[in-house]
């Protein structure tokens, strides 16, 4: 089930309104983000961490358990936050989303370069 632009448009303004309200919540989740990205994670591991599920499907076959521990302390971190729940509900709300798309929203993409793509993982 793809999302629509208008379900894109209503995370980006629930993402603005966590950056309002949450601004070191905001800022952990932008790091852990921005960390994903740069270490070429996909964003369906991130999201398996962050809901505490099973990570078979997503696990990264391709990067150091150094470097994977040293990643997954980060995302740990971010779990620790006293406001975390509202990362998890803000991912559980825009479970139609889904995580790659709500994660490069974070990282600036815009809406309309996210509708209908499916190649991110």
């Amino acid at each position: 089930m793809l999302a629509g632009l208008n379900d894109i448009y209503k995370a980006q303004e629930d993402l603005e309104n966590l950056k309002l309200n949450y601004p070191d919540l905001y800022e952990q989740l932008h790091h852990v983000v921005s960390l994903t990205r740069q270490l070429q994670i996909k964003y369906g591991y991130m999201g398996s961490l962050l809901r505490d599920e099973d990570l078979p499907k997503y696990r990264p076959q391709f990067v150091r358990d150094s470097i994977l521990s040293l990643y997954q302390n980060e995302v740990e971190k971010l779990k620790q936050n006293p406001d975390f729940g509202k990362v998890k509900e803000l991912i559980k709300d825009h479970a139609k989303v889904g995580d790659p798309k709500l994660f490069l929203l974070i990282l600036g993409a815009k809406p309309e370069l996210l509708q209908g793509s499916t190649i991110m993982k």
